[in-house]
C-alpha cells in the first residue's frame, strides 16, 4: 500500500453490540442471561399442548399452561403455574411459591422471602478491575413493623414506624429518632457527644442540645432557658427566663427583663431602670434619659437637651426648638442663621441665600447673583435668574422672557410664544398669526383677512385675502386680483396674461 492511502471503511460484525467497557458507563437493557447451547439446528416436537424444542445442548419444553422447562448448559429453569418457579444455574438460584415463599440467590446475594418476613445476606466483595469493592451487608424485614439492616462497612438502619423509631447511619454520620428523641451526629458510627465532631440530640419540645468544632448550645424552651457559646470572639448567652447574661471580648451584659438592663465594656457602662431612668456613657459621650427630661454629651462635647416643650443642642451648630412652634437653626461656619414660627413665618439668611415668608402672604426667596423670586399671596409670582424673567398670576395671566425666547400668556384669550427664529400668536377667536424666519413663512388670520408669505426661488410669494369681496397677490414673476373670487380678475405670470370676467378666464397674451 502507497503511503498516504488510508483503507476503505468496513461496519463491525454486529453494530448493535454495546462493549462491556461501554456499557458500564452508559447502561444497557442486556440482563446478562444470553442463550446458550443452541447449535444451528433447532429440533421442534408439537403433540398438542405439548411442545418441545431442541438445539445442541439447549433444551426448552412446556405443557401448555400448567408447565415449562428451560435447559442450559449449568442452567434449569422450571415453571409450575401459577404458583410455583425454580432456577438452578451457576449466578443465579430462585425457588419460588407465589406468593407465600421466595427463596433467591444472585451470585453471592442470598434473599428468603415468607409471607411479610425478608432476609437478606451479602458477601463482601474486594475490588477487581473494572468493579469497586462491596461490602457485605444483611437485611431483616417484618413488613410493616421491623425493618433492620447492617454493613461491613459501618453503615446501617433500624425502623419501627409503629413506635416512630427510626435510626440511620454510616461509619461517620447518623439520625436516630425514637418518638420525642431524636439525634444527629457527624464524626463517628454512634450517637456519642465523646466521639462527634457535631451533634444535635433532645427530647421535642422539652429539650435540645448541640455542638459543634467551635460551637455549642442548649435549649430547655418550658424552664425559658437558652444557652449558646462560639469560640469565635470568645462569646456566650445565658437566659433563665427574666435574667440574661452576656459575654464576648467587647463587653458583658446582665438583664432582668423588663425592668433592669446593664450592659458594660472598656471604658463604657449602660444602665436602664424601666421606665424611671437610662444612664450610659462610652468615652466622651454620656446619655441620661427621664420621663422628665433628655440630657446627652457626644464624643466632642456637643450636648443636646429635651424636655416637654424645649429642646436645645449645642455643637458645631446650634438648635433651639420651643416644640411644636418656634425653631431657630444656626450654623456658624456657613453664617447660615434660620428661623421658623409655625405656621406662619419663615427666615433663613446666609451667604448663599436670602429668604423670607410670611404664610400665605408674602414671600421672597433670593440667592444673590443666581436667582429672586417673590410671591404676593399663592398667585402672584414674579422670578428672575441668570436666564431671564417670568411674572405670573394663576391661573391666567404668564409673561416672561428666557434668553432670547419670550412668552405671554392670558388665558385663554391670549398666546404669545417668540424666539428669534419665530413667532406665535392667538387672539381668540378674531387673530391667529404664525411667523417662521428660518423658513421664510408667514400666516395670518384677522377677523374675515388672510394673509399668507413665503420665500421662493427669485424672491417671495405672498397674498391677501378680505373674505368675500377682494384678494391680492405677488410672486417673483407677476401679480394677480379677484373680485368675488373671480367674478373680475386679472393675473400676469411673465409674459402670460389673463382677465375673468363672470368667472371666464381670457388669455390676453402667451
Amino acid at each position: 500500500m502507497l503511503q498516504g492511502q488510508t483503507q476503505e471503511p468496513s461496519l463491525p460484525e454486529n453494530p448493535l453490540a454495546v462493549p462491556p467497557s461501554v456499557g458500564r458507563h452508559i447502561g444497557s437493557n442486556d440482563q446478562n442471561e444470553p442463550v446458550i447451547g443452541q447449535s444451528a439446528e433447532i429440533d421442534r416436537d408439537w403433540y398438542g399442548l405439548y411442545y418441545r424444542e431442541r438445539s445442541g445442548s439447549y433444551q426448552f419444553q412446556t405443557v401448555f399452561p400448567l408447565w415449562a422447562e428451560r435447559k442450559m448448559p449449568n442452567d434449569r429453569a422450571t415453571l409450575i403455574s401459577p404458583l410455583f418457579y425454580q432456577r438452578r444455574s451457576t449466578d443465579v438460584d430462585a425457588d419460588v411459591l407465589f406468593p407465600f415463599f421466595w427463596r433467591l440467590r444472585d451470585e453471592d446475594t442470598h434473599t428468603t422471602i415468607v409471607g411479610p418476613f425478608m432476609h437478606r445476606e451479602s458477601e463482601g466483595r474486594p475490588a477487581a478491575p473494572g468493579q469497586p469493592a462491596r461490602p457485605g451487608r444483611h437485611d431483616n424485614w417484618l413488613f410493616p413493623f421491623f425493618f433492620e439492616g447492617k454493613s461491613d462497612d459501618g453503615s446501617g438502619y433500624f425502623h419501627v414506624p409503629l413506635l416512630l423509631t427510626f435510626n440511620q447511619h454510616t461509619a461517620s454520620r447518623g439520625f436516630n429518632l425514637a418518638g420525642p428523641l431524636f439525634c444527629k451526629w457527624r464524626g463517628g458510627p454512634a450517637c456519642d457527644a465523646r466521639t462527634a465532631d457535631k451533634i444535635d440530640l433532645g427530647v421535642a419540645p422539652f429539650y435540645f442540645y448541640g455542638r459543634d468544632e467551635t460551637t455549642e448550645y442548649e435549649l430547655i424552651p418550658p424552664l425559658l432557658h437558652y444557652y449558646s457559646y462560639n469560640d469565635v470572639g470568645d462569646r456566650w448567652t445565658n437566659l433563665w427566663g427574666p435574667f440574661l447574661r452576656q459575654h464576648d471580648r467587647e463587653g458583658d451584659v446582665f438583664n432582668i427583663m423588663p425592668f433592669y438592663w446593664h450592659s458594660w465594656g472598656k471604658n463604657e457602662d449602660h444602665t436602664t431602670l424601666f421606665p424611671f431612668f437610662h444612664y450610659g456613657y462610652k468615652g466622651n459621650s454620656s446619655l441620661l434619659i427621664t420621663p422628665l427630661f433628655v440630657n446627652a454629651r457626644g464624643e466632642n462635647n456637643e450636648q443636646t437637651f429635651a424636655t416637654w416643650g424645649y429642646a436645645r443642642y449645642r455643637g458645631r451648630t446650634e438648635l433651639d426648638m420651643i416644640t411644636p412652634l418656634y425653631w431657630h437653626y444656626r450654623d456658624p461656619d456657613i453664617k447660615l442663621d434660620r428661623r421658623l414660627i409655625l405656621p406662619f413665618y419663615y427666615r433663613n439668611t446666609s451667604p448663599r441665600s436670602d429668604d423670607i415668608a410670611i404664610f400665605p402672604f408674602y414671600g421672597r426667596f433670593h440667592r444673590p447673583g443666581i436667582s429672586d423670586t417673590t410671591w404676593l399671596t399663592p398667585l402672584i409670582r414674579h422670578r428672575t435668574d441668570l436666564t431671564g424673567w417670568q411674572t405670573s398670576i394663576y391661573p391666567f395671566f404668564h409673561v416672561g422672557r428666557e434668553y432670547s425666547r419670550t412668552h405671554l400668556v392670558l388665558a385663554p384669550i391670549v398666546w404669545d410664544f417668540a424666539s428669534p427664529h419665530s413667532r406665535q400668536t392667538v387672539i381668540l377667536p378674531f387673530y391667529y398669526r404664525f411667523a417662521n424666519k428660518a423658513e421664510g413663512t408667514v400666516t395670518q388670520l384677522a377677523l374675515n383677512t388672510y394673509y399668507k408669505e413665503e420665500r421662493v426661488r427669485g424672491g417671495k410669494d405672498w397674498q391677501f385675502h378680505f373674505f368675500p369681496l377682494f384678494s391680492y397677490g405677488e410672486t417673483p414673476g407677476g401679480h394677480w386680483w379677484n373680485l368675488l373670487y373671480g367674478l373680475a380678475g386679472y393675473t400676469r405670470d411673465g409674459a402670460l396674461s389673463k382677465v375673468r370676467a363672470l368667472y371666464v378666464p381670457i388669455t390676453l397674451s402667451e
